[in-house]
């Protein structure tokens, strides 16, 4: 703040000396005030039990420790000047969503206190592709996702996004669930209610309800969500701010260089942007073609979207079929078989 007092004194003496036409003219010197706090722009919890927060400035820290709302503590440090590295001094729950108080400093002496969020580090995260969903589903079959594990661990804080992270109509944080390679976890996005609706923790057959599978983990929303019909983007994280596991992008619209949009739907725009920004789900122009999602055009509650068996997980359009009418496999290994349509 030593600048913003310098000119405060320079006016001070402007406006209380009286000046003559001969007295010589005082110009100011040409400074910058600074006079904004430093601004929280990013997380990265990606690396393994250390946190960083990066700041839109240079930051100073006049604590190097800080207590967690669970009375856990965590050292505080700086990096590359605009970043704030925060490590728990012992190992935290993984999952766990923490909260930090944190005071940072600019240069300028501006400072701004924080409530930061961040969850515990997951060291055993299985490997995981979404697999098999149906979003026309109706009457006995309704709006379910299937996730296969191709290697076993724990899901605890891994996120299901309708969306990305950054763009998104709602998010499903996963529970603790210890699953094995070849393992199927079934996400039902449209619960009746009903008491047989049980989120399976230990065992696998203890749940009921529509598409419940007994070899399967079954979990349910907690709202009636449902998946969009035609255009959708899915995406599952390693934690609500983690890395991207896998997405899927579907749709039955085409490209629309005049639209606002490109021809994508309003709701899932902003989503497939992403995807295409960071390289996720591969695209072969800048035109964003929604022709190269996956085609949902003649799906219904037993045609679903799968994945193939010989899925080599391109990220792309090529690892996904629609399945004849009655070919749903949620809880099984899915058909090769494909949905032709007759004119």
């Amino acid at each position: 703040m030593k600048y913003a007092v310098i000119l405060q004194t320079l006016l001070f003496f402007l406006f209380s000396c009286s000046m003559k036409e001969e007295d010589p003219v005082l110009i100011l010197p040409d400074i910058q005030l600074d006079l904004t706090p430093p601004r929280l722009v990013e997380t990265d919890s990606s690396q393994g039990e250390t946190v960083y927060f990066h700041f839109n400035e240079p930051l100073c820290l006049s604590e190097d420790k800080t207590v967690l709302d669970s009375g856990d503590t965590a050292s505080l440090s700086i990096r590359n000047e605009n970043c704030l590295v925060l490590t728990p001094d012992s190992r935290l729950d993984p999952g766990k969503v923490y909260i930090a108080p944190v005071s940072v400093e600019d240069h300028s002496g501006n400072s701004n206190n924080f409530l930061i969020r961040f969850w515990g580090w997951n060291p055993a995260l299985p490997e995981a592709l979404i697999n098999e969903l149906n979003p026309k589903g109706s009457g006995n079959n309704t709006d379910t996702l299937e996730i296969f594990f191709t290697r076993g661990g724990s899901t605890a804080g891994m996120t299901l996004y309708y969306g990305t992270a950054s763009h998104n109509e709602y998010k499903y944080i996963l529970p603790a669930l210890e699953v094995e390679a070849e393992d199927y976890l079934l996400i039902h996005c449209r619960p009746e209610g009903i008491s047989e609706e049980i989120d399976e923790d230990t065992e696998k057959d203890v749940s009921g309800g529509k598409l419940s599978h007994d070899e399967a983990w079954d979990l349910w929303l907690p709202e009636d969500s449902g998946l969009s019909g035609n255009n959708g983007v899915l995406t599952l994280y390693s934690s609500p701010e983690g890395v991207l596991m896998d997405c899927i992008i579907y749709s039955d619209r085409e490209t629309d260089p005049e639209d606002e949009f490109l021809g994508w739907t309003s709701a899932t725009y902003d989503a497939v942007v992403d995807l295409y920004d960071t390289g996720d789900w591969k695209f072969t122009s800048t035109d964003i073609p929604p022709e190269e999602a996956v085609r949902s055009d003649y799906t219904t509650g037993t045609r679903t979207l799968s994945r193939s068996s010989l899925s080599e997980d391109t990220d792309s359009a090529a690892d996904w079929h629609t399945t004849p009418t009655g070919g749903k496999s949620f809880g099984e290994a899915n058909t090769d078989e494909v949905y032709v349509h007759q004119e």
